[in-house]
Parts: C-alpha cells; sequence; structure tokens
C-alpha cells in the first residue's frame, strides 16, 4: 500500500539573473552551483540565525519555482526584499496556484518509476523530473526528509484532473493507496523527528538546534546569520537540542516547560495522542541539562507529568 498526504505549503516564483546569488548571500545551504531540474533545500535565517524558513528550490534553467511554509510566503518575499538592492531580482508569491501531494512508503520508488517514469533512486537531494498528460503538467521531486518518497506537485486549476485521474475511489484502489490524515501526517512526523515551522522552527531555533545540518553549508562564504551558526558549530556551543518526548499522560504544547532537578531546562513544541496509552512530542532541553539517564517531568499549570526524553540524531550532508 502506497500512502499519500495532502501536503499544505504556500509556493513562489525567483527571477532575475541574481536570484541564486541573493538566495545563497541569504541563506545556509551552497545553493548558487544549482542545475536545471536540480531542487535542494535551504534555510533563510535572519541575523541571529534563527528561521525565516526551510524553503525548497527547484530550478527550471530561467527561473525557480520555490515552496515555503503554509502562510509564511508574504513573510519570505519580505525578508528577501529587505536585502535586495542592486541585485537583478524578482520575487512573485505564487500562493493557492499549486497543490502538493506527498506519497511515501516502500512502494514509492516503483510508483514513481511505473506511473511517471521517474527513477527517484537517480535523483539526489531534492531533484525533480516532469510528468505531462492530455496537457496536463506536473513535477515529481524526490523528498529527503524522514519521508522519503516524492512530491506530487501541480496546477491548482488542474485539480479536477489528477483527482480523477489518481485520486477518485476506483483508482486508488487500482493503485493501492492509501489517504493519511492530518492527525496521521502529524503523528508520523513527531515519531520521525522532523520540525516543522511554527512550532520546531521558530525565532527561538536555529538550524543547528533542529539538527538541520544537511541543509548547512559549513564551507560557502558569508550570509545572513552565518556568523552565529559558525560560532556554534566550530566552538560545539549549540545551546539546546530537539528531542522526543514520551509520556503516559497528557501532554500539551503551549506554554508547557520541561523539569529535571527542580530546574526548567526546556519546552515543548508539538505534541499528539500517540495510542491509548501515550502520548509523543517533540521540544527543546537545553545542552547543560540533557542527559537521557535524567528523570525529567513536564510542567503543565502546576501538574508535574513524567515524560522520557530521547535525544534526536542530526541529520549530517
Amino acid at each position: 500500500m502506497l500512502n499519500f498526504y495532502r501536503f499544505k505549503q504556500d509556493y513562489l516564483i525567483f527571477r532575475g539573473t541574481d536570484r541564486l546569488d541573493l538566495i545563497n548571500r541569504l541563506s545556509t545551504n551552497q545553493v548558487n552551483t544549482l542545475q536545471k531540474n536540480n531542487g535542494i533545500k535551504t534555510v533563510l535565517t535572519n541575523d541571529k540565525g534563527r528561521f525565516v524558513d526551510l524553503i525548497t528550490l527547484y530550478n527550471f534553467g530561467d527561473f525557480i519555482f520555490a515552496a515555503c511554509s503554509l502562510g509564511n510566503s508574504a513573510n519570505v518575499i519580505s525578508h528577501l526584499d529587505k536585502y535586495t538592492i542592486m541585485d537583478d531580482f524578482k520575487a512573485e508569491n505564487l500562493s493557492g496556484t499549486h497543490e502538493t501531494v506527498l506519497f511515501f512508503s516502500e512502494t514509492a520508488e516503483e510508483f514513481a518509476k511505473n506511473i511517471f517514469d521517474v527513477n527517484l533512486s537517480d535523483l539526489n537531494n531534492n531533484d525533480f523530473g516532469f510528468y505531462n498528460i492530455e496537457g496536463q503538467d506536473s513535477i515529481i521531486a524526490k523528498n529527503d526528509d524522514g519521508f522519503n518518497g516524492f512530491m506530487f506537485i501541480y496546477a491548482s486549476k488542474d485539480h479536477d484532473y489528477w483527482e480523477e485521474k489518481f485520486f477518485s475511489s476506483s483508482n486508488r484502489q487500482k493503485n493501492k493507496l492509501n489517504e493519511i490524515s492530518d492527525f496521521e501526517f502529524e503523528k508520523t512526523r513527531i515519531e520521525l523527528g522532523i520540525p516543522v515551522f511554527g512550532k520546531e522552527m521558530s525565532e527561538q531555533t536555529n538550524p543547528l538546534e533542529c539538527g538541520l545540518n544537511k541543509y548547512v553549508s559549513f564551507t560557502k562564504g558569508c550570509y545572513i546569520g552565518q556568523e552565529v551558526i559558525a560560532r556554534l558549530d566550530a566552538y560545539d556551543k549549540i545551546s539546546k537540542h530537539m528531542v522526543k518526548i514520551e509520556t503516559e499522560q497528557q501532554l500539551n504544547t503551549e506554554g508547557v516547560k520541561i523539569i529535571t532537578d527542580g530546574k526548567e531546562c526546556g519546552f515543548v513544541t508539538s505534541a499528539i495522542k500517540a495510542s491509548n496509552e501515550n502520548y509523543i512530542g517533540l521540544g527543546f532541553i537545553k545542552t547543560i541539562f540533557l542527559n537521557e539517564s535524567k528523570s525529567y517531568s513536564i510542567k503543565d499549570n502546576d501538574t508535574l507529568i513524567n515524560c522520557k526524553v530521547k535525544q534526536l540524531a542530526y541529520t549530517e550532508a
């Protein structure tokens, strides 16, 4: 069975001869060498090294099609415009014009090859191929986070066509497709330790604290926030780390702190009921308090809830 999820995000288009150079100067990854039909993720950071957003760039040759977090496109454009002075660069907000379906499971690669004639094993990072049938265009882009699989991106105007082509009841059965709910997606995301913007990725955190090292180049030139991030890496000064949390009692997020040895040591950012017995979540613990053998608890108002924490491995390049 192949799982699919209607992945919600905003879209942008970048034009101008300086489009890659500008983004390279404003984000963490090496993107100025991105070739046509190649895709890559990079983090836009502010001058404190904190998140503006994690964006995906798809190079079409004469323009860059980009995806960012849902509801954050205007903020991304504002940030880019702030640093666009003499550059030949133009950003356009395409939110609402496209839709994305994430296909994932062990059969995703076979499905991509048989249906779209795209060999995911030949693609790196977020590289993509094209699929056109009866005049309907789409792209099939490799997905490089813990879900793996691929992103199927198409124009919203073609929604009804693709619904009938793949997602009608008969075609779901024919292609052995299973749609997962928002709840199921969120549960799996937390289990995989994948940070999202607005929760783990925020103005309180930086890419290294979220374990997004694979989207950070430590050899490229300067970018906004580079000095802060380079110093954290060089001197091993990461102040907190993202952790997975598990408890047998209800776990909330709003204002909820993590406690150890009677001291506040972190906070919860995501939480969901994983089963009849357990709640799971993501959060951050200050480095000096991080030791999985310690006893931790969640402070929800005046209630202390025992919990287990597990440090999540960095996603190395």
